[in-house]
């Protein structure tokens, strides 16, 4: 039997029903290691509180949850708690690989400084690790930087998967799409996306934390001076909403503004169907899964120009890209659209194109192929 053991920081609650759910994005990942794998194991830590929306069940009996204790956060004790619970987490995570034949783990994570010297001791494993960050990303914490000199140096000689293409880039680095749909949603978000018409009024959306990396405050200050608009009418905010930021936010000239906060992916998708634009001016990023989303439903994404974003995305093309993501910036681009200066359906129709790249059938395929069979 084939034997994976996958470790991350993947936050874990038990449900009202005592049911185990972890964040919906990689718990899908997960469910589908199952397909190639006889047994895979996932150790990640399990939180105490309540869950939200966007954490899902496993849905594979394949896959069995190992629980760790979580550790680190902002404040001195928090970060002296990676230190403090590392022994019992070491311990598990040693007690688990044992049992597998593969080891899969996902940085960067605080997890990383501990875990990947670890890994070096199993030579007689096959392992591969994703960085899902920005791989040429300049300011980060040291943590990851360590993590990412040390995945770039190939200390544990391994493959390791990352996003976006780039210079001069090693031979055990390749190059990974970020999966976020299977080939049936895909096909339903195409037939959903077709039909929209962009004429007449358009919706935005936003999907993300309302943290200053992903722009969300500078989407607001650029909607609360940006004047009458004749056909931008409405946008949906579906994430994490810090505690504060509804207390602080703008007049938006009677723009409606729906805060969500956390949804299930059923409810999210009925957000990219009925957008027109997905609005990401993010400060730095790997690939965001949203925009792949999104673009499966044509849902036209505004991005910042920054790599590997820009690797998918060509201005006016399948996107539009700001140059830098200032508040006036997005201003001038939302007052374009509004406008009518950009083709916005023959961008949206090369947009679902870009989705495809981004299917769990495909991103398996090339485990498969590259990884585990390479």
């Amino acid at each position: 039997m084939s034997k994976l053991v996958v470790i991350s920081h993947t936050e874990h609650y038990y449900n009202p029903n005592g049911e185990i759910v972890g964040w919906e994005p990689t718990i899908r990942e997960i469910n589908h290691f199952s397909t190639i794998f006889d047994i895979v194991y996932h150790v990640a830590p399990l939180y105490s509180g309540n869950p939200h929306k966007a954490h899902a069940p496993y849905i594979s009996r394949k896959i069995q949850y190992v629980p760790i204790r979580p550790s680190g956060g902002e404040g001195i004790l928090k970060k002296l708690g990676i230190i403090f619970y590392m022994p019992f987490n070491l311990v598990t995570i040693i007690k688990t690989i044992s049992k597998a034949d593969w080891i899969h783990f996902r940085a960067p994570t605080n997890l990383g400084i501990f875990v990947l010297p670890l890994l070096t001791l199993y030579s007689n494993k096959k392992m591969w690790i994703k960085y899902a960050g920005n791989w040429k990303q300049k300011s980060i914490p040291l943590s990851y930087s360590l993590q990412r000199w040390w995945l770039k140096k190939n200390i544990n000689q391994s493959i390791v998967t990352i996003n976006g293409s780039w210079k001069n880039q090693e031979e055990h680095l390749l190059s990974f799409q970020n999966p976020c749909m299977n080939d049936n949603e895909l096909y339903q978000a195409a037939a959903l996306g077709t039909k929209k018409i962009f004429s007449n009024e358009l919706k935005l959306c936003f999907v993300g934390r309302t943290d200053s990396n992903k722009g969300l405050l500078k989407i607001l200050q650029a909607l609360s001076n940006i004047g009458t608009l004749s056909r931008i009418k409405e946008i949906n905010i579906a994430g994490g909403i810090e505690d504060g930021f509804l207390d602080s936010k703008l007049n938006t000239n009677n723009i409606i503004i729906n805060y969500l906060g956390w949804i299930s992916r059923n409810n999210l998708n009925k957000i990219y169907a009925q957008s027109h634009i997905i609005i990401l001016p993010t400060q730095s990023e790997g690939f965001p899964k949203v925009i792949a989303e999104a673009a499966a439903y044509g849902c036209i994404p505004i991005v910042t120009n920054i790599s590997p974003i820009n690797q998918f995305i060509i201005h006016e093309r399948n996107g539009l890209l700001l140059e830098n993501p200032s508040i006036q910036n997005i201003k001038d681009c939302i007052v374009k659209i509004d406008r009518g200066e950009y083709n916005l359906k023959n961008i949206s129709i090369s947009t679902m194109e870009l989705a495809s790249q981004f299917t769990f059938s495909s991103y398996i395929n090339r485990i498969q192929s590259e990884v585990t069979y390479g």
